[in-house]
């Protein structure tokens, strides 16, 4: 995968932004700690798709681990230094968190997360709270939570209800200690498992498939999909019309029934 030019949010980021061409890159940063999750990292998640929120070039989101994985969960070390500050330090970590993740979930771009190594605890709830996972055959999904003693955070129990439903989230989070990339496959948390020596190209070819679909009918299409898990069949059908009839009148489908016209 070619390497984009880096905009880091900080001085030797936690979490760092990029873009190669309509694709916006998403890293978490933190290597040495298999990108344990800390009150820094939320604060710059959060800061990410501001960012990302104001331009108007990016059409498509990758959200990756830098080194041996994606995502350990959140830093136990970091937790157990808090002291007296620990409830304070959860409170503002969870908030910008859930704000990150409220923004993967209204952004109209699709969002990809990009898997190798271990998603474990919050990392697994990250790889749910995306639109479609690539994951290398070797990668290992954690549920974690039980073991720590603590529930689920980081929207895990939303978004892995929507991606799976609610018997096999159970099965997740309460039977399963870890699940391999072809495991998670046939749960439906991952999309696609790749050779992990060609993770990040299979990535990219995915995440620039999806930036070159008709911009509103993508944007549309994924509206209506995540809307279809609480919305009334009536109401749905409702949004269908709606959406069908603003994608139909705009200029990408009108070209389109032109060039099957001359056909």
């Amino acid at each position: 995968m070619p390497t984009p030019d880096h905009s880091a949010l900080g001085v030797e980021p936690s979490v760092v932004l990029a873009t190669h061409g309509p694709v916006a890159f998403i890293t978490l940063n933190r290597a040495e700690a298999y990108n344990a999750i800390t009150a820094d990292v939320t604060r710059l998640l959060r800061a990410a798709m501001s960012e990302i929120d104001r331009s108007t070039d990016v059409r498509v989101i990758v959200l990756r681990g830098a080194g041996a994985g994606f995502c350990a969960g959140g830093d136990l070390p970091f937790f157990a230094a808090q002291g007296d500050a620990l409830r304070q330090t959860v409170d503002r970590m969870l908030d910008d968190g859930g704000r990150f993740l409220q923004a993967l979930r209204d952004t109209d771009k699709p969002v990809i997360a990009s898997v190798h190594g271990a998603a474990a605890g919050a990392g697994l709830s990250l790889v749910v709270a995306c639109d479609f996972c690539i994951a290398a055959s070797d990668a290992l999904f954690v549920p974690a939570y039980a073991k720590l003693a603590v529930s689920p955070d980081m929207g895990g129990t939303a978004n892995m209800v929507r991606a799976i439903g609610l018997r096999n989230a159970m099965r997740v989070f309460f039977l399963e200690d870890r699940l391999t990339a072809a495991q998670a496959e046939r749960l439906g948390i991952v999309s696609r498992v790749v050779d992990p020596s060609t993770l990040a190209d299979e990535t990219l070819a995915v995440a620039l498939r999806l930036a070159d679909l008709p911009r509103t009918a993508a944007e549309s299409t994924k509206a209506l999909l995540r809307r279809a898990t609480t919305s009334a069949l009536t109401e749905q059908l409702d949004a269908e019309r709606a959406s069908f009839q603003r994608c139909i009148h705009g200029p990408e489908t009108q070209s389109a029934l032109r060039r099957f016209g001359r056909q």
